[in-house]
């Protein structure tokens, strides 16, 4: 039995210690950097390394607002808390064949500073590292400079570039974000963010698959209070 609140006699629920096996919503990931930043401030909450995963949930989170945009499917961001790489993964399931199949994207993430005048410098720095091919680049542009995409294409495709795709993602004005996809092919997305968390309303905030190895069944965990760190 759950205790309930003294003040306002509503069944407590218990603080999930960590990002283990969580798929969060991007509404979720979002709003979360945003009480990080209300709590800590700018300076701290985007620079502390005691606050990377939640740099690396809100990127992703970002990253995964953008595929929920382009292809009208409910993405998940599920942080990795045991091993080096990647740094995050993102899920959507896929039920095109009658049954559920979890399709999954694994992602590495790497700041473009507000010191480093090149993206370029940054992104092979992360290429001359060995990766898995199905691996995906995240470069989350941070310093505010205007970007020549057909130039830093043509300087990152003359390298040996271990990813699978590569993605650079900004901010253009409060609100509205920018996707570009380098690797392997061109693209870009502006989507307002206000705007398309809104059409992710229905999404649960928390998931949990329920085992491991090749089941596809994940369990809405409804509300679930995730400590700030």
């Amino acid at each position: 039995m759950k205790p309930k609140c003294m003040i306002c006699n509503v069944s407590m629920v218990q603080a999930t210690a960590s990002y283990k096996g969580l798929w969060m919503s991007p509404h979720f990931v979002i709003a979360r950097m945003k009480l990080l930043l209300e709590k800590y401030g700018n300076h701290d909450a985007t620079t502390n390394g005691r606050f990377k995963k939640e740099r690396e949930a809100w990127t992703s989170g970002m990253y995964a607002l953008g595929l929920s945009e382009m292809q009208n499917r409910q993405w998940w961001v599920e942080i990795e808390t045991d091993e080096q790489t990647p740094d995050a993964r993102v899920h959507y399931m896929d039920q095109s064949s009658g049954r559920n199949c979890i399709q999954t994207q694994s992602i590495e993430i790497v700041d473009w500073e507000e010191h480093v005048d090149d993206a370029v410098k940054v992104i092979k720095q992360k290429c001359q590292r060995a990766y898995p091919p199905h691996f995906c680049l995240l470069v989350l542009a941070r310093n505010g400079k205007n970007l020549d995409v057909e130039m830093l294409t043509q300087e990152v495709l003359s390298e040996s570039v271990p990813f699978g795709e590569l993605w650079i993602i900004g901010c253009l004005s409060a609100g509205l974000m920018t996707m570009v996809r380098i690797v392997p092919s061109a693209f870009r997305l502006d989507f307002e963010t206000v705007r398309s968390l809104e059409k992710l309303r229905g999404q649960p905030d928390v998931m949990r698959k329920l085992k491991r190895g090749t089941s596809t069944k994940v369990r809405d965990l409804g509300f679930v209070y995730l400590p700030l760190p």
